[in-house]
């Protein structure tokens, strides 16, 4: 009978190792896809992060590998063009007393400014470019 513990007992029995100093260090995982559902997958591997996209169709693979590229510089784009900067003077007591009031109608929600986030504005750009 071959159950679930016994699939990844399997599966560490193919665990590839290296040698550093005196120690071995893990240099794959045998079990990072078994999560993933049926279909094309796009994973981008850098330093200090792993990007999967789903449901890549295998004809624009080259395609959506250069967008999902060019969408990282984007969002470093967007972000600058976007920064938040602190205020280089003081409110004057009426316009505090104004925003008080305005938060006091409103509602303490209304007293927070937002954006929308980067990385989807740079997502939905790039889905435009690709159409």
């Amino acid at each position: 009978m071959n159950n679930a513990a016994n699939r990844v007992f399997d599966k560490r029995a193919n665990q590839l190792y290296k040698k550093v100093g005196r120690r071995y260090i893990p240099v794959n995982d045998p079990c990072a896809y078994d999560g993933l559902r049926e279909g094309w997958w796009l994973v981008h591997v850098g330093d200090e992060f792993t990007s999967i996209k789903s449901q890549v169709y295998p004809n624009n693979a080259e395609i959506d590998a250069a967008i999902k590229q060019k969408e990282d510089s984007l969002v470093d784009i967007i972000n600058e063009a976007t920064k938040l900067e602190p205020q280089k003077k003081d409110l004057s007591p009426e316009c505090v007393k104004d925003w008080k009031a305005f938060i006091k109608k409103h509602g303490e929600e209304m007293g927070y400014l937002e954006r929308p986030s980067i990385r989807d504005m740079a997502a939905k750009i790039m889905e435009l470019v690709k159409k």
